[in-house]
C-alpha cells in the first residue's frame, strides 16, 4: 500500500492494557493539542448537532451515548430502523439460538442515483460485496440499505448471493419499493464460513426493523451494526447552508489499509452528481479508512457507502468534500482507538 505525501497512518498497538472504551483523550492529545475546554466550547456553539472535530472525554457510557444520539440527527429524506432476532447456525447447531441484528436505512422520498461505494480489494470478497459491486456497475438507483451483523456471508456453504438477494427482496417488499430488490444494497459482517440465516432475517428481523423505522437519529444504526466493537461510532457535520452529513461505522479487528473489517455508511441530503460523489468518497477513503491498521489483516467484507437524498441544494462542493474528509477521518480514528486489544495508538505522518 502506498500513501500519498502528507497522509497520516494511524496504527493501533495491541497490549494487555486496553484503552478505556469511552475515553478519547489519549488519541486526541496525540492528534491535536486542543484543550478539553476548546472541545466543550465547540460542542456548545454548535448546539450539539455535530460531533466535535476532537471528541471530548466522557466519564460514563451514558454520557457518550447521549452525545452521539444528539449529534446523529438524520439528514432530510432518511429514516432507519433496527431489530434483533435469533438463528441456529447450520455449521454449529450445538451452540443453540444465537443473536443477530438487522438495520434498514430507507430513503423516504424515493430512490436516488446519487450514491457511491468503495469495497474491499480482497480477492475473496463476501457475497454482499459481489451484489454491491453489481449494483454499482449497472448503475442501479438505491432506495434502501440492509445490514446484518453476526454472519458475514463470506465463503458460505450455500448460495450466498441468492441469500443476500432474498433479504433485499424482503426489504423491498416491506417498504413497498417500486424498484424492487435491485434498489436495496446489502451488507453483512460477522463469522466467516457460515450460511447467512436469510429466512430468519427476511421473515422475522427485517420486518421488525421496518416497523421500528424512525427519522430522528442515526445512533441506532451505529449500535446495531457492531460485532466485537466496544462502543458505537458516529460522526456528523452540518454545512453552512444546512446540508447535513452523518456517518456511522463498525470495526475492531482485521483492520489494515485497503479498507478493513469495517462497514461505513455516510448519509447526506445534498444534491450532488453520482460521479462527483464517487470521486469525493474515494478521496476521503484514501486519507482515512485506507490509512489505518490494527492487526495487518485485510478483510473480505469491507464497504463504505455514501448516499445522497438530494433534498437540499449544495452551495459548495469543496465544503462537502471537507465534510466527508472530517467525517471519514473521525470514524477511522474511532475504529483504531476501538481496536481489539488496543493499548496504544500511534499517528504517523508520511
Amino acid at each position: 500500500m502506498k500513501f500519498a505525501r502528507n497522509f497520516a497512518l494511524v496504527l493501533a498497538v495491541v497490549s494487555s492494557s486496553c484503552v478505556g472504551a469511552f475515553s478519547t483523550s489519549r488519541i486526541n492529545n496525540a492528534m491535536n493539542k486542543a484543550s478539553p475546554n476548546a472541545a466543550t466550547m465547540l460542542r456548545e456553539t454548535n448546539g450539539g448537532l455535530d460531533t466535535d472535530l476532537i471528541l471530548p472525554s466522557f466519564s460514563t457510557k451514558e454520557e457518550y451515548i447521549s452525545y452521539l444520539k444528539k449529534a446523529g440527527a438524520l439528514p432530510d429524506g432518511f429514516a432507519l430502523g433496527t431489530a434483533k432476532g435469533t438463528f441456529v447456525s447450520v455449521e454449529a447447531p450445538a451452540m443453540g439460538p444465537l443473536p443477530i441484528k438487522a438495520t434498514v436505512i430507507h430513503l423516504t422520498e424515493g430512490p436516488t442515483d446519487s450514491w457511491a461505494a468503495v469495497f474491499t480489494s480482497n480477492r475473496f470478497p463476501g457475497c454482499p460485496i459481489k451484489v454491491g459491486k453489481d449494483r454499482l456497475t449497472k448503475g442501479h438507483p438505491l432506495q434502501a440499505l440492509v445490514i446484518n451483523n453476526k454472519v458475514s456471508n463470506v465463503c458460505p456453504g450455500g448460495d450466498g448471493v441468492a441469500a443476500a438477494e432474498s433479504v433485499c427482496a424482503a426489504v423491498a417488499e416491506g417498504l413497498n419499493l417500486p424498484g424492487g430488490a435491485n434498489t436495496v444494497l446489502p451488507s453483512s459482517t460477522g463469522v466467516i464460513g457460515w450460511r447467512l440465516p436469510a429466512k430468519e432475517l427476511a421473515e422475522d428481523v427485517v420486518p421488525k426493523a421496518i416497523e421500528a423505522i424512525q427519522a430522528d437519529s442515526a445512533f441506532a444504526a451505529a449500535e446495531a451494526i457492531m460485532t466485537t466493537d466496544r462502543y458505537p461510532k458516529l460522526r456528523s457535520k452540518t454545512l453552512s447552508n444546512g446540508v447535513r452529513v452523518v456517518g456511522v461505522a463498525k470495526g475492531a479487528g482485521m483492520i489494515e489499509p485497503n479498507m478493513a473489517t469495517m462497514l461505513g455508511y455516510i448519509m447526506t441530503d445534498a444534491t450532488i452528481e453520482k460521479s462527483k460523489l464517487q470521486t469525493m468518497l474515494s478521496a476521503a477513503c484514501n486519507r482515512s479508512f485506507n490509512s489505518i491498521s490494527i492487526d495487518g489483516d485485510e478483510s473480505t467484507s469491507d464497504t463504505v457507502v455514501a448516499i445522497a437524498s438530494g433534498l437540499k441544494p449544495l452551495s459548495s462542493e469543496d465544503e462537502l468534500q471537507a465534510a466527508l474528509f472530517e467525517v471519514c477521518e473521525g470514524l477511522s480514528a474511532d475504529l483504531v482507538r476501538n481496536g481489539e486489544g488496543t493499548g496504544h495508538v500511534m499517528r504517523v505522518k508520511i
